[in-house]
């Protein structure tokens, strides 16, 4: 009777020891036991994919390891997935997988690794290996639009010999497309460097920018003969006002010889008749060669300009239908030189 208590004590002490211990387990028995049957399907389908295998029904074993892989990504599937689609020509699919299981698979496995690489090198003879490099890291690597992973990548991208195109795209980033060609047997590198966005209103470099609307090529016509007349009117009009300063100061000498003359009763020269008029004289002389020798190149340069918009008219003239006339009046005179243009443009 004595030992009834002590053993109700320990059942107590086990149920709330029991009791804890349940609190303290995250899953549930319903969870457990729906891991385990996942565990056990895999399992089952993998079984079933070496029995097909053994057979050479390379069909049916893929589509039992692949379904298993679904289950439960585990290595050793990866490896036998690699085979049977080797087997099965699926050389991309091979490389993949084989890669895949060469990463994961313990250096232990000394014997199935190096029966994994010889797989591997036989998929790549009919494959090209290219290794993606992408910046910044978190970009989503697509070939040909879908997805192979986001940067970096853990194993190089696989293609079937042909062109492919591998793009990258980040949020905030202007997203780059690079095409290649595959070769059998090759082996390539590309790097992708994203730019960010732009902010609004900023172009970035490399890209168009908005342009400004091009004029039509009626309105370029008319600014430049506008353009060419106006210059070759200024030309005409500072070379008749430079002519007109000109023969005022010839007019000054004129004068000036004259009167020194005049005052000249014995035949002297300049300057000892008259210093200062001769001075002035001198003056007057040089200043007419100057204001003729302006004159002159006013002209000519009026000239040139009006010559040369007048060429351009013609040139860009429309059809003899057109409404468009130029009449062109040459201008020469004792004081003034050039061309006239008048007509409707």
């Amino acid at each position: 009777m004595k030992k009834r208590p002590l053993l109700w004590c320990w059942s107590v002490a086990a149920a709330l020891t029991a009791q804890a211990a349940s609190a303290q387990q995250p899953a549930t028995p319903a969870a457990a036991s729906e891991t385990d049957a996942l565990t056990d399907k895999a399992r089952q389908l993998y079984e079933e994919g070496r029995e097909a295998a053994a057979a050479g029904k390379w069909a049916d074993a893929h589509a039992s390891f692949l379904a298993a892989w679904a289950i439960k990504p585990h290595y050793q599937i990866a490896s036998n997935l690699g085979v049977t689609c080797l087997k099965l020509g699926r050389n991309r699919e091979a490389a993949e997988y084989l890669t895949r299981y060469l990463r994961e698979a313990p250096a232990t496995k000394v014997k199935e690794r190096q029966s994994a690489e010889a797989s591997l090198k036989e998929a790549l003879a009919k494959i090209a290996s290219v290794t993606v490099q992408v910046a910044p890291q978190g970009a989503v690597v697509t070939v040909d639009g879908t997805a192979v992973g986001k940067a970096p990548l853990a194993d190089p991208v696989f293609l079937d010999p042909g062109k492919h195109e591998v793009s990258a795209r980040l949020d905030g980033y202007v997203a780059v497309t690079r095409p290649i060609v595959a070769v059998a047997g090759g082996i390539d590198k590309l790097v992708l460097q994203l730019e960010r966005t732009p902010a609004a209103g900023v172009v970035a470099p490399g890209s168009v920018g908005p342009t400004a609307p091009i004029p039509p090529r009626d309105n370029v016509r008319t600014a430049v003969l506008i353009g060419g007349g106006a210059v070759a009117g200024v030309g005409v009009g500072a070379g008749v006002l430079f002519t007109v300063l000109a023969n005022g100061r010839a007019g000054d000498a004129r004068r000036l010889r004259a009167e020194i003359i005049t005052e000249d009763q014995e035949q002297k020269k300049c300057p000892t008749v008259n210093p200062q008029k001769c001075a002035d004289l001198s003056d007057a002389v040089d200043a007419r060669v100057a204001l003729s020798n302006s004159a002159l190149w006013s002209f000519v340069a009026g000239g040139a300009a009006g010559v040369g918009t007048l060429i351009y008219g013609l040139i860009t003239m429309e059809s003899a239908a057109s409404s468009r006339s130029v009449q062109v009046t040459p201008l020469w005179g004792p004081q003034t030189a050039g061309i006239s243009a008048s007509g409707s443009f």
